[in-house]
């Protein structure tokens, strides 16, 4: 049996750690990982709106200053934590679209509008009158809090499942903001996702980017 006792303060260390190593280097492993965890949970976004452009976007500068713009309209309470989302999926459904791409971004999109996770969406004209048979998209006339007279741009009709002839979108060829930032609103139409769990700001968001 070691006599630690015995020992200088240099020896016992050596001992201590020729001996102990694998056991304090994972307690300090644990330890930083646990430290990590908690952080990542502490600093992690809080994610309070989606704005998802169906388009091939890939200037990150002009997604950050449009996500800096939105969570300023979103956000009024000071929170630091709490911010607006921009995503883009490139799906593209003309003749020469990537099949495969194209499948993988729009099961993609199905499962994250299943979900709740996305509130506004930009995206083609034709590719809006498919969704909306589907019932993606809520029916801008039955929502009080929204005037529609109010709001620039052309309104979109659609024929829902109910097949009643609804607002379900605008035309964003208009929306300055987006064309100031080099974005492409050709054939654009922006709207709001049935299955939305933000749905009072999509309602700021859209009265926003429209009448900006």
């Amino acid at each position: 049996m070691v006599d630690l006792k015995g020992m200088s303060k240099h020896k016992k260390a050596e001992y201590i750690w020729d001996y102990y190593k694998l056991h304090i280097i994972g307690t300090l492993a644990a330890i930083c990982i646990i430290f990590s965890i908690i952080h990542s949970q502490i600093t992690k976004p809080d994610y309070v709106f989606n704005l998802t452009m169906i388009s091939n976007i890939s200037d990150t500068n002009k997604i950050t200053n449009l996500e800096s713009l939105l969570t300023n309209v979103v956000v009024k309470d000071g929170s630091t934590r709490k911010k607006a989302r921009v995503s883009t999926m490139p799906i593209d459904i003309s003749k020469n679209a990537n099949l495969q791409t194209t499948s993988q971004y729009m099961q993609k999109l199905t499962a994250e509008v299943s979900v709740g996770e996305l509130d506004v969406i930009i995206l083609d004209k034709t590719m809006f009158e498919s969704f909306a048979k589907q019932d993606m998209f809520l029916s801008l006339d039955n929502i009080n809090e929204l005037n529609l007279d109010s709001l620039k741009g052309e309104k979109v009709h659609a024929i829902g499942s109910d097949k009643k002839n609804d607002v379900y979108a605008i035309d964003a060829k208009d929306i300055v903001l987006l064309k100031k930032m080099g974005f492409d609103t050709k054939n654009k139409v922006i709207g709001i996702v049935r299955s939305t769990k933000q749905k009072y700001n999509s309602i700021l968001v859209l009265k926003y980017l429209l009448n900006k």
